[in-house]
């Protein structure tokens, strides 16, 4: 398989929208994702979270276009980056916060507690 095609599937998915890179980190208390969302407004981003994922939509302000010139013409636009993600451990979705500066989504998500000390009274 040629590296031009691993890109692209790694990439770009049938549905037309492209899929962001990410990077996971796991920091013991909580999950830390960080997208990277060149040619988006913090308005054009939406973020849904459950227990054990997390799924990103972001509308580009402008296009990407794709195009290949040969014995086949294609040119492939792209106007929205999404991405689902399965998480490794649960989390607590009420207290997850995001933050978004020059293309870089951050997303903070706190584990859920499994253990909880009860105080005697």
């Amino acid at each position: 398989m040629g590296l031009e095609r691993w890109i692209r599937d790694a990439m770009w998915s049938y549905n037309g929208n492209l899929e962001p890179l990410y990077e996971l980190e796991d920091r013991g208390d909580e999950i830390i994702i960080t997208f990277d969302l060149p040619r988006v407004k913090k308005e054009d981003v939406e973020i849904n979270t459950t227990e054990d994922s997390v799924e990103i939509k972001a509308k580009m302000s402008e296009a990407v276009c794709w195009e290949r010139w040969g014995s086949v013409q294609r040119r492939i636009s792209f106007h929205q980056f999404r991405k689902q993600i399965k998480l490794p451990e649960q989390i607590d979705p009420e207290k997850a916060s995001a933050s978004l500066k020059n293309g870089i989504l951050r997303i903070s998500l706190p584990k859920k507690r499994t253990k909880v000390l009860i105080p005697i009274q």
